[in-house]
């Protein structure tokens, strides 16, 4: 089914993910594109360029059947992802928000609906070769356990053949926009507050956005997609050496770290201190597993049966990262090589 023939919404359309697909339907597929949005004035900007803003709600099911009225695909990129004291506000978006979502898509009989997931599925300190056939389990994490739940209402509504539904898992997303994986971590390392764990020799698993982009659309508009749960990844690398980049980018010469022990008694502190306050939020003792853990996700899948590549590799995912990183001004003009 090709996108351009029919109206597309977007979830999260003023978001880093959604923002990008939004961009290239517009620019490459010429597709029709409705965004949903929660505060229209955010929507401004995509709205100069021919997206219809819907305002609505992932909890508003009125608003989620406006927006996906008349249209033939769903890509749904919302969620809740940073960190916040209330973990019902992650329920309402990422599990309820995903449930609602689906459930008006299958009203409208939308041809294809494309759920963004996340192979924190997987669990934090999963290990070993990760494959989309490897168990999925809850992890403690708020938000690792709502994308969980949320794919398991994917799943029924898949075995149940309400929708066409295609997930897809991507690992840590990179790139020109990323805010938790290129400008948090930026400028933590210009602040110096940026550790390693254990020397950085875990594994962190990554894609570049344009990566990602091209799975979202190829699994849209590719029948065989229909049904699917794929992981979306470029590859892994050592902490050290992913942050190193950014280190140099900044003109730092090292990145500090930590021993295993004393971040495993900064998180036992950390919750202590939030118990006592009585603090919703807490560090899951298995998080450092995802900062000190080997497991490498394989994306054989998503190559197997769609033919999916990953165009851009990290040495020039990072030179465009970098580029745009000059060209919003959080970095200054020192060239950048790897």
């Amino acid at each position: 089914m090709e996108l351009g023939s029919q109206k597309v919404l977007v979830t999260g359309a003023t978001g880093f993910i959604g923002g990008h697909v939004v961009r290239t339907l517009l620019d490459v597929r010429h597709a029709a594109v409705r965004g949903l949005v929660r505060d229209p004035a955010k929507g401004q900007e995509l709205a100069k360029y021919g997206v219809e803003i819907i305002r609505g709600d992932l909890s508003d099911f009125p608003s989620l059947q406006r927006a996906v009225a008349g249209c033939g695909t769903v890509v749904h990129a919302a969620a809740q992802v940073a960190a916040v004291p209330n973990h019902q506000i992650f329920e309402q978006s990422n599990r309820v928000g995903s449930e609602n979502l689906m459930r008006a898509a299958a009203e409208s009989g939308v041809a294809r609906f494309v759920h963004l997931s996340s192979i924190a599925v997987f669990g934090l300190a999963a290990s070993g070769e990760v494959t989309d056939a490897s168990p999925r389990r809850p992890s403690g994490d708020p938000y690792c356990d709502t994308k969980f739940d949320a794919e398991e209402i994917v799943l029924n509504a898949l075995r149940e053949r309400r929708l066409p539904i295609t997930i897809l898992r991507p690992s840590a997303v990179y790139g020109p926009g990323s805010t938790h994986w290129s400008v948090i971590p930026l400028k933590r390392i210009k602040k110096g507050k940026m550790f390693l764990v254990d020397g950085g020799r875990g594994l962190l698993n990554y894609v570049y956005i344009s990566n990602l982009v091209d799975a979202i659309l190829l699994a849209a508009e590719d029948e065989r997609a229909v049904g699917e749960a794929f992981i979306v990844n470029d590859g892994a690398i050592r902490w050290s050496e992913f942050l190193g980049a950014y280190a140099r980018m900044a003109g730092k010469r090292k990145i500090p770290s930590v021993p295993l022990w004393a971040a495993k008694g900064w998180v036992h502190y950390r919750n202590f201190v939030a118990t006592l306050r009585r603090e919703a939020s807490r560090v899951p003792p298995n998080s450092l597993g995802f900062l000190t853990g080997t497991a490498v996700y394989r994306q054989t899948h998503i190559e197997q049966k769609l033919g999916h590549r990953s165009r851009v590799n990290l040495a020039e995912g990072l030179r465009r990262t970098e580029r745009w990183f000059r060209e919003t001004g959080l970095l200054g003009i020192m060239k950048y090589e790897l």
